[in-house]
């Protein structure tokens, strides 16, 4: 059944993939004459972390830490108004979090880093709220399709026992977590031009809708997720 559903998975991406290029391509090609519709490529950091509900029983304590990565794809913009339009993109995100584990009897200490990757479809509401010349400050919301790509879980840490401190560790890939995942998109950001190029900067802020049972190092049931970050991106309009 995982191989089935691996295979499925994988053919469900790349037709995904190549019909969101194809599409990209074609609307290219038709509408890249008509005034306002721009065609882009955006890139940047990554600052994902992972939430949940916090249980008061717990046997150990939990601190939560930022996955560090990167973000990037492609991006089409249809303006509704002046100041107002739509964008569709198709991002790359790595996504994820560090859960620092520690339990005092017996004596446990573990880091666990989840790392999940992702092919995001946002689709956003942009609106210009001020403008100077070529320079323009816009917020943006809306919200996220994401198709998980991949996934591992990496352990590393400690467990004391008779007095002898014995290492532990382990990197698995995460199965059994949803391959969807859906989730809401706050933002804002700066346009302006640069070697006659329209390029921006933008911050958003994406919080997830679904939870996803995380595997955890304690070998309790998997822990309810939900992912959340933070990009930094810098694009340009072809």
């Amino acid at each position: 059944m995982q191989v089935l559903t691996l295979i499925k998975r994988t053919w469900v991406m790349k037709n995904l993939i190549c019909a969101w290029i194809f599409l990209f391509l074609l609307l290219n090609s038709f509408l890249s004459a008509q005034t306002g519709v721009r065609f882009g490529l955006k890139a940047g950091y990554s600052m994902a972390t992972q939430y949940g509900i916090t249980v008061p029983d717990i046997p150990y304590t939990v601190d939560t830490r930022f996955r560090h990565g990167m973000a990037g794809g492609l991006l089409v913009y249809f303006p509704i108004t002046e100041s107002f339009g739509v964008q569709q993109e198709l991002l790359y995100v790595m996504k994820g979090s560090r859960q620092d584990i520690a339990m005092e009897v017996p004596p446990f200490n573990s880091h666990t880093d989840y790392h999940l990757n992702y092919l995001e479809i946002p689709f956003i509401f942009r609106y210009e709220f001020f403008k100077s010349g070529n320079f323009k400050i816009f917020g943006s919301s809306g919200f996220a399709l994401s198709i998980l790509l991949n996934g591992k879980s990496e352990l590393n840490g400690f467990i004391e026992m008779g007095g002898a401190r014995i290492p532990i560790s382990a990197s698995t890939k995460l199965e059994g977590v949803d391959t969807f995942d859906y989730g809401f998109l706050y933002g804002a950001g700066l346009e302006f031009n640069l070697f006659n190029k329209k390029c921006f900067f933008e911050y958003r802020f994406n919080i997830g809708w679904n939870t996803l049972n995380m595997p955890t190092s304690t070998g309790d049931d998997p822990a309810p997720l939900r992912n959340q970050g933070y990009t930094f991106s810098l694009g340009i309009y072809l």
